[in-house]
């Protein structure tokens, strides 16, 4: 109460303006809002109306319609830096002629201060001219729709493993991007499962927008879900403890940089690497970056993940021409991993 009173006409109007924006207010709610009285709010209301676009969504009880819009977005050149490079990252992961991609981009790219805006839409351009696969943004359309309107769908779904498809009615919950890919996910409830899940977008091969509507439980709670995810996968089992040791080098730094997972612990060793650790959800998803870290890092636990790693090594070996073996060598020939990696 009573922060109106402190506004001037110009800064009370702005705050009104971001009010109806969100929700439908009456004018007795906007004045106890703002602190001022009903016949202020009221004449307010009013001179808003001429510059907005107003509906009634109940009798007596306002909002601004934020489909007609049109944005008044003004940026700091800092806060504009920190729209212009997650834009620019989608704009490079985007493989295919997305349109809602490019639209997306230009009206931000109007928002920015140059040469944001001319990167940007430089990018915008080489999009438009890529593959187009109308099917693929067909099925993204329907479940952001469904997403939106809280509707049922029923997914075709492939997944990697899977030698047929399954169809799932399933509720979205949240449509999240994956953290070390440019993949999107589809947070739902699945009747088949009888759980919550994630369906990645490429692998659902088709989706039917049912009638039927659901409601997002109260208790859904995605930070909750995600904590211990290192990509986007879920399950219900206590999260594991992932070590990895990375050898002395440049290696040391460039790991230290960067935030990898919310969990993360590093120590520094006396011989100058590093040991690295953190709670995941299933250390699968990690393989990949593991991979990418060669023979720089060595994988402490868990003692499955170090196993697949020793086993990914070996073939890699002999794919190479190199016969390993796990026992010593005996001739002074080069046959085991300690010799193949320069040991």
């Amino acid at each position: 109460m009573g922060k109106g009173r402190g506004l001037s006409r110009a800064e009370r109007l702005n705050e009104m303006k971001r009010l109806y924006v969100q929700r439908a207010f009456s004018d007795i709610e906007m004045a106890e809002r703002l602190g001022i009285d009903r016949s202020t709010a009221y004449r307010d209301r009013i001179a808003l109306e001429q510059e907005y676009p107003f509906i009634e969504e109940e009798p007596g009880r306002y909002r601004i319609d934020r489909s007609r819009l049109i944005s008044e977005v003004r940026l700091t050149p800092f806060e504009a830096l920190f729209l212009y490079l997650p834009a620019r990252r989608l704009l490079r992961q985007t493989h295919t002629a997305n349109l809602h991609v490019v639209h997306a981009v230009e009206k931000l790219a109007a928002c920015l201060q140059q040469p944001m805006t001319e990167r940007l839409l430089q990018l915008t351009t080489a999009v438009l001219k890529q593959q187009k696969q109308p099917q693929r943004l067909s099925i993204l359309e329907q479940i952001t729709m469904a997403w939106l309107n809280q509707r049922k769908v029923r997914i075709t779904y492939r997944a990697l493993r899977a030698r047929r498809p399954l169809i799932h009615t399933a509720c979205p919950y949240l449509i999240e991007p994956a953290l070390w890919s440019d993949s999107v996910y589809v947070i739902a409830y699945s009747d088949v499962a009888r759980d919550i899940v994630p369906f990645k977008l490429e692998r659902i091969e088709d989706v039917v927008t049912t009638l039927e509507t659901f409601e997002i439980p109260e208790d859904f709670d995605e930070q909750q879900l995600l904590r211990h995810t290192w990509g986007i996968w879920l399950g219900d089992d206590e999260p594991v403890t992932v070590r990895l040791r990375f050898a002395p080098g440049d290696v040391v730094r460039r790991v230290q940089e960067t935030i990898w997972h919310p969990s993360q612990r590093i120590t520094l060793l006396e011989d100058g690497g590093c040991e690295w650790q953190a709670q995941v959800a299933d250390w699968r998803e990690m393989v990949p970056w593991v991979r990418g870290w060669g023979a720089a890092v060595e994988v402490l636990e868990p003692v499955e993940f170090r196993e697949t790693l020793i086993g990914e090594s070996r073939a890699l070996a002999e794919r190479y021409g190199w016969h390993v073996s796990s026992a010593p060598s005996t001739t002074g020939e080069s046959t085991t991993l300690q010799d193949f990696f320069g040991g």
